[in-house]
């Protein structure tokens, strides 16, 4: 190793991060894969795996398509949306043309997440002090079967709206924990009682029984299809652009990486990038007289001169008004007379000429150096 030259060491050293990278991320591939709350997908105490086989049990078709674009299948007579993640209004308005044509939303949730979707209808969540105490059944709609017991039901989160088309199925402590209301030819319900819906929740006395409950209010009984669009999982088939193809990709990310690395072995061999910065002393700053230069270059190119002649006819007039507070606006003989009954020793002809010619059009560049000449005069002195 002592032979070695730098390179080669670090060809080394990279090829060993990249193995223990590797390494990592097959270790992590392995690894139990996690599912957000309520994902039909999980096995965990807050998943909705157990729900989703249960449904299927009773005879309920399950719809297991992984979609490229979010929209209810045209198939599907009852959807659950279990603590979606941040649905959009594009996605709400997919959702809400389903449920016109017939439909059941059964959305539960109490996150976040769930406020975009609770707010497209309407509805805010309420925090209630105390979370002592028992869910009451507002409703005979609530039984099939008819009598089931609540004490299991836990609740955190209850429900408020404005809307007054709405019936209340559950509540606590006098709020709204599960609704329902019509929309088009469909059925929209909404809760948080979150906890009933889980793999653990189902277990316990009595949400079984609100489950099958909220399954009997579904205007048509039949494919049901679980949300898992508003839980990540969907169609590796929506590439849009380069930056979903590099960050979604094995490819895309592949090639981060590898630019990554050899931007990293550029850095650890200290070469620069672009041209180098140039010392303080090796800057060469114009003087000031060729900044003066410049700019009267640049005005006799651009045929300014008629502007510089009225330049000088301002400046001689406030010149001259100036002791005597005379107005430079007033017209020249008016201004010639006014001055010279303060000052008889001016010379009121050659003033006044000068004026009229320095405003006329069109003048030479040697007839503009001439009157700058004898404005010069007129204004030092």
């Amino acid at each position: 190793m002592k032979n070695l030259s730098p390179d080669v060491k670090l060809g080394i050293g990279v090829i060993l991060l990249l193995v223990i990278i590797t390494t990592f991320a097959v270790i992590q591939r392995r690894g139990r894969q996690s599912y957000p709350s309520l994902s039909s997908l999980s096995s965990a105490r807050d998943g909705a795996l157990a729900l989703k086989l249960w449904v299927e049990e009773l005879q309920y078709p399950v719809d297991d398509r992984v979609l490229a674009h979010f929209a209810p299948p045209e198939d599907a007579s009852i959807v659950f949306m279990l603590e979606p993640q941040f649905p959009t209004e594009a996605d709400m308005s997919a959702v809400d043309r389903w449920v016109e044509d017939g439909g059941t939303l059964i959305a539960i949730g109490e996150r976040y997440g769930m406020y975009s979707l609770i707010d497209h209808y309407d509805f805010f969540f309420h925090y209630p002090s105390d979370n002592a105490g028992t869910p009451s059944n507002e409703t005979p709609l609530l039984d099939s079967p008819s009598a089931f017991d609540l004490t299991n039901t836990d609740i955190g989160i209850t429900l408020g709206s404005e809307r007054d088309d709405y019936v209340t199925l559950l509540s606590f402590q006098t709020q709204p924990v599960l609704v329902s209301f019509e929309l088009g030819e469909g059925r929209v319900i909404l809760g948080t009682v979150t906890e009933s819906f889980t793999n653990i929740g189902l277990k316990q006395p009595g949400n079984p029984e609100l489950v099958l409950n909220i399954l009997a209010l579904a205007k048509n009984k039949g494919t049901v299809w679980f949300d898992e669009w508003h839980h990540g999982v969907q169609s590796g088939e929506q590439i849009l652009g380069p930056t979903d193809f590099l960050r979604r990709t094995p490819v895309g990310r592949s090639l981060l990486f590898v630019t990554f690395a050899v931007f990293f072995v550029f850095f650890l061999q200290g070469r620069g990038f672009g041209r180098p910065v140039p010392l303080p002393q090796e800057i060469k700053r114009r003087g000031a007289l060729e900044h003066v230069t410049g700019i009267a270059n640049l005005s006799r190119r651009a045929a300014h001169r008629s502007s510089v002649m009225m330049q000088y006819h301002d400046q001689i007039k406030r010149k001259l008004g100036q002791r005597y507070r005379l107005d430079p606006a007033m017209s020249d003989e008016e201004y010639v007379n006014t001055l010279a009954g303060y000052n008889p020793s001016i010379d009121k002809n050659e003033l006044l000429n000068l004026l009229k010619r320095l405003k006329r059009p069109n003048i030479s560049e040697t007839e503009m150096v001439h009157l700058a000449v004898e404005a010069s005069k007129w204004i030092d002195n």
